[in-house]
């Protein structure tokens, strides 16, 4: 390296010597943040870890958080997201805390904003952002006082042992018009012979599998139907095979 690659400015009376192409682009890295979202779940991950927190992590976290809240209310308005009321009372808990814990974040932008504004780095003090800010948090916690006098009845989904299963995923085929010739328990897996060569599959390491004969009659090709959990509905269940079934040829 010659004089002629290093360039020097006085920065806060003191020389600083810049080596070719400064390896850090900061005010790029910083709009990362903005353009760049497929690692918010990591940075959710890291958030409240030991060590000091940056922007890096409060905005990825505060915009997946948003996004995954948003989803769920959308699927917990799908009839089989839940299968007993345990999971209901269970849900209902964490939305209590969630309430909470979105006030304590328009509290927090509140403390931010003050602690910028001592700094020097607002244009005047933010009185009517701060206000309105421990407006919102006092409305979130008084939204959520009626959640504490929600009770949930009594719980009569199907029961969850394997002759329930058995009976309850075969009844609910034969409602939507599917032929269960057999049913074969194993401990590996449980296989519901359908008729036409088609099978229904548990599996502990698959989930749950439809199997259609291939040209020799001697194999099958396993198709997913977008469930894994083998504690499902079986009401659920039988839709979701009932609409593969219909999508792929016999």
């Amino acid at each position: 390296m010659t004089k002629a690659d290093i360039e020097t400015e006085i920065v806060s009376g003191v020389p600083v010597h810049y080596h070719g192409d400064h390896t850090l682009d900061l005010e790029s890295d910083y709009e990362h943040i903005y353009l760049e979202d497929s690692h918010d779940d990591e940075h959710v991950g890291a958030l409240g870890d030991p060590g000091a927190t940056t922007a890096l992590y409060a905005v990825a976290s505060a915009r997946y958080l948003a996004d995954k809240t948003e989803t769920l209310g959308n699927v917990l308005r799908e009839p089989y997201t839940l299968r007993t009321t345990r999971d209901a009372e269970t849900t209902l808990a964490a939305l209590r805390q969630h309430i909470e814990a979105l006030a304590n974040v328009a509290e927090g932008l509140g403390v931010w904003l003050d602690a910028a504004h001592q700094r020097g780095e607002l244009e005047e003090k933010p009185t009517a952002a701060h206000a309105e800010l421990t407006k919102t948090a006092d409305l979130l916690r008084a939204a959520g006082l009626p959640l504490r006098e929600v009770t949930l009845p009594g719980d009569r989904s199907p029961a969850l042992d394997m002759d329930t299963l058995v009976a309850g995923v075969t009844e609910q085929l034969r409602g939507h018009g599917i032929e269960v010739a057999e049913v074969h328990v194993h401990e590996w897996q449980t296989v519901w012979e359908l008729g036409e060569g088609r099978h229904l599959v548990l599996s502990r390491a698959a989930g749950w599998d439809l199997g259609f004969p291939t040209g020799d009659g001697q194999t099958w090709t396993p198709v997913g139907f977008g469930l894994y959990c083998w504690y499902a509905h079986p009401a659920q269940i039988a839709a979701l095979v009932a609409k593969k079934l219909a999508e792929v040829p016999s």
